[in-house]
């Protein structure tokens, strides 16, 4: 008859399985770190204002314009490349589109669509320069970043001597895809059923489709890859455009929002989308991440954005607090996963 005790060594190598696929999984430390970041600030801030449901929609909203552009950057950091060109993608988007609203005349629908075509001829070029200078493309999107965010601030001021279009909203009139992009779902922004929606499927492809399995064997070792016969240029400028894209949609969100069309937007936002990224798991050196790491790793963001003011500490120690958030994920991501595919028995 077997003893509690032999029952218990038993069932133990199935628990430490269970332990190793767990640390192993990318999300791992986005998620530990979502929970410890809200019980900080629920603990901490909480009699102050951040569980109400007017911070809690703050920060969903912050959250939300993060990750909808983070899930698609996710796939191209597992690709193996980079992306820095996203923040000024997303304001020559809300010029594109305000300026055809509000000066052009044209409707929500068609304005969005020519908006789109303009953010795949980015996607494109970023992605074709990439693959065919062989460049990093940390560098190759640097150069578009300041490229982009020039023009699109030079051309403005030639037109209207402004950097900025008002009144995109009552442009737009009682045009029913207004609602699409700044509309509520019960107290919360339908941004929030973007993000949700676009992490979904960003999660499925890489998961659940073969394209998804091309997208890790590109980062994971490319030279393999093109020796399998996947057609890697392709596949990182399809992953590029789909990036630009996604800018669009912030793009949208952000001028019925706010209103208004700006030629400063979203500066910073490609550190903002890289950094969810990270927190939630993935490598800059490609064949690892995942897009529900992102998720809660543009959570945490969101909830430190709009927590920390609710500190005792001045606003211009958010940088540094954000800086070492950062810092502890990779750190434990890094430990977390070699320590999980650290063969059994190993002492190295």
């Amino acid at each position: 008859m077997n003893s509690p005790v032999q029952s218990g060594r038993t069932d133990a190598p199935e628990a430490r399985v269970s332990l190793r696929s767990l640390l192993v999984r990318p999300e791992f430390t986005a998620i530990a770190g979502t929970i410890a970041v809200f019980a900080f600030f629920a603990i901490f801030t909480g009699d102050a204002g951040f569980l109400s449901m007017a911070m809690t929609r703050n920060y969903l909203e912050v959250a939300a314009t993060i990750g909808i552009i983070a899930a698609p950057i996710t796939l191209l950091l597992v690709a193996g490349e980079f992306d820095l060109s996203v923040g000024a993608t997303v304001a020559a988007g809300e010029i594109v589109m305000s300026y055809l609203i509000v000066y052009a005349g044209w409707p929500v629908a068609p304005a969005f669509l020519a908006t789109v075509i303009v953010a795949i001829g980015i996607g494109a070029l970023n992605g074709y320069l990439v693959v065919k200078t062989k460049l990093p493309s940390f560098i190759i999107t640097l150069a578009t970043l300041f490229i982009i965010r020039g023009a699109v601030q030079g051309i403005l001021r030639m037109l209207n001597g402004n950097s900025v279009i008002d009144g995109v909203r009552s442009a737009a009139g009682e045009d029913p895809l207004v609602w699409l992009f700044s509309g509520m779902v019960g107290p919360f922004s339908v941004s929030l059923i973007w993000w949700i929606v676009i992490t979904g499927l960003a999660a499925w492809v890489l998961e659940s489709t073969v394209f998804g399995n091309r997208i890790f064997a590109t980062g994971g070792n490319q030279a393999a890859a093109v020796r399998t016969g996947i057609q890697v240029d392709r596949l990182k400028i399809m992953l590029y455009i789909a990036v630009a894209a996604s800018a669009v949609l912030v793009a949208a969100i952000n001028i019925f929002t706010i209103n208004q069309g700006n030629a400063n937007s979203a500066v910073g936002r490609e550190f903002e989308v890289v950094t969810a990224a990270v927190i939630g798991g993935a490598l800059l050196t490609g064949g690892y991440g995942s897009p529900i790491g992102t998720f809660f790793g543009a959570l945490l963001f969101g909830m430190v954005d709009q927590g920390f003011f609710f500190t005792p500490l001045p606003d211009v120690w958010f940088l540094t607090f954000l800086g070492f958030m950062l810092l502890i994920a990779v750190v434990i991501n890094n430990y977390t996963r070699n320590a999980a595919l650290k063969p059994r028995g190993s002492s190295q």
